[in-house]
């Protein structure tokens, strides 16, 4: 069996592999919709959203731009990031990894949906600095976390699935030190297939 840090490391792999299968697997059914109608109330019309670990662009990146928004999304899989340039060929699509891509540009709003949890937890520690050069005054950031600090294992077609969490104290005072104020915060949202979100907006 591996440990912790080979399962960690083996995530972006365990995605390329089972790229299609997963994004069929993922549909289209929108049950983050109430989250991200609320991250999108806090933006200005017209904004720029960095998504990190886009995916295929479909469910969420697609409603982000039905709303009016232009997405710049980030993603290791390669096929996700084709994917997501034949749905919608007009945004911007870059295949990279989110702890040490370099763009050069600010945000208004920072979406890490389901994508940030599967970082070991100092590789979450230091993507707060990251969130934070993305990110001007008023920016809003959306993550997914796990519920309570500790590392889990789950099952994507019989590969074990790395996760990680931090203790939500410790997500607060992160946020508070890179300067984002919490706003909401859910611990496993019963209307939202039982995530453990997180949207905060810089100050």
């Amino acid at each position: 069996m591996k440990d912790q840090s080979e399962l960690a490391q083996n995530i972006i792999e365990i995605y390329k592999k089972h790229v299609r299968a997963w994004t069929e697997l993922r549909g289209q059914f929108l049950y983050e919709k109430a989250w991200l109608d609320h991250f999108l109330s806090l933006l200005p019309d017209h904004s720029t959203i960095l998504d990190l670990g886009c995916a295929s662009a479909k469910p969420i990146a697609a409603y982000l731009i039905a709303q009016g928004h232009s997405v710049v999304g980030v993603d290791s899989s390669e096929v996700m990031i084709e994917m997501a340039q034949e749905n919608f060929p007009e945004q911007s699509w870059i295949q990279a990894d989110m702890r040490q891509i370099d763009l050069g540009q600010k945000f208004q709003g920072i979406l890490a949906w389901d994508s940030f949890f599967h970082l070991t937890q100092e590789d979450q520690r230091q993507m707060f600095e990251q969130f934070s050069i993305f990110a001007e005054q008023s920016t809003v950031l959306m993550f997914t976390s796990e519920p309570n600090h500790g590392e889990a294992i789950g099952n994507l077609f019989g590969e074990a699935l790395y996760h990680a969490s931090l203790a939500p104290e410790e997500y607060k005072q992160l946020l508070n030190d890179h300067g984002f104020q919490v706003i909401k915060m859910v611990a496993e949202d019963a209307e939202c297939s039982g995530h453990t979100v997180w949207l905060a907006q810089k100050v």
